[in-house]
């Protein structure tokens, strides 16, 4: 039976009874939270609807327990414990005796006791990235790439529509005569910032339509735009310093020397580097509503606590599109949307909001 339930003013769901289980136990849904599931009328508070058909039992009070200045609550059993014996993740402790069910819950894509969605807007950039800071995130590669698979194929033509309608405008406008190369410019930047919106409805439970997918031309297309060159501009300036002496060079018809040929391959090297740096800058644009030079300071320095991590989750999310390649390149309807909701869980894990 699938549930909804109103958290922080906004529909919320579907999760199945077990799962309404656990957000209770977890006190996201509290006795006054509003829930609903088919057939019942109207909104209800969780206290009042769960008897009403669900067979779930009542949440716990909602009064926290007095702890001591180093004990802590258990997100899966609700127990008081010594800090020194849990596991900390994110800002949920866990005991020794739980440690097992909930890091099976992890891999499987369920984070008891953390909530991720999106944030009160505005969001103030610097408190964003202090934040982040001092609580530390993890990235589980397989469950964001497992979470991605299960949200393509719970949503199949919907997520696959809109990802292939969206690819193929952004590369219809390459092949407009003199200007294609400055018109997909222009439009990288909404087409991927709508998709990643409507992406993001969809994983938060919300009502999602393929007009989201568009959405970056009606309400920020000149932030995403901006957001989106920047990136690019900074990326490519990597290859300045070791281009200029190659262009002499092919200028004069010799041969480019050692040193060129050395800033050459550490302007690659600095752009990958930036490129992974900057993986949740057009996201955080169109999310968070941040300007472009926000976006990618904020991106650059939280990705930069975990680098290596970001650039495993885009090698391997990219090695799945090149499966969907191999497969005679249609493939690529399938497996282009699991790489995007692979990039996205990681950005939810990270920059949603947490309690």
């Amino acid at each position: 039976m699938n549930w909804y339930y109103v958290d922080n003013g906004k529909q919320a769901g579907p999760v199945d009874d077990l799962q309404l289980q656990q957000l209770a136990g977890a006190g996201v849904i509290r006795l006054d939270t509003l829930v609903w599931r088919e057939g019942m009328a109207n909104w209800q508070p969780y206290s009042q609807a769960v008897p009403a058909g669900s067979g779930a039992s009542s949440p716990p009070p909602t009064a926290t327990p007095v702890l001591g200045p180093d004990e802590v609550i258990c997100a899966e059993c609700r127990q008081v414990f010594p800090r020194q014996d849990t596991i900390a993740y994110g800002t949920v402790n866990v005991c020794a005796g739980c440690k097992p069910v909930f890091l099976q819950k992890l891999t499987e894509g369920v984070t008891t006791g953390v909530r991720r969605g999106r944030r009160t807007l505005p969001v103030d950039a610097d408190g964003l990235i202090a934040e982040i800071q001092s609580r530390g995130y993890q990235i589980n590669i397989g469950s964001c790439v497992s979470r991605g698979w299960e949200l393509v194929k719970a949503n199949f033509w919907l997520v696959v529509g809109a990802t292939f309608l969206v690819t193929l405008c952004q590369q219809a406008g390459g092949f407009v005569p003199f200007l294609g190369p400055f018109i997909s410019l222009a439009l990288y930047g909404p087409l991927m910032g709508g998709l990643n919106i409507f992406l993001l409805k969809v994983m938060r439970g919300e009502r999602a339509e393929l007009g989201d997918a568009f959405s970056g031309f009606s309400s920020a297309f000149g932030r995403l735009c901006g957001t989106f060159l920047l990136m690019i501009l900074a990326i490519y300036a990597m290859f300045v310093p070791g281009g200029i002496p190659i262009g002499i060079a092919i200028a004069n018809q010799s041969a480019p020397g050692v040193f060129a040929i050395i800033l050459i391959g550490l302007g690659f090297l600095a752009c990958i580097y930036l490129a992974i740096a900057f993986s949740f800058a057009l996201v955080l644009s169109a999310d968070l509503q941040l300007g472009p030079v926000k976006a990618l300071r904020v991106s650059m320095r939280i990705v930069n606590m975990k680098w290596f991590t970001v650039f495993g989750l885009m090698i391997v999310a990219g090695l799945v599109n090149v499966l969907g390649f191999l497969a005679c390149i249609i493939g690529l309807l399938v497996t282009m949307p699991i790489f995007h909701a692979a990039i996205l869980y990681a950005y939810e894990d990270i920059f949603g909001e947490q309690n």
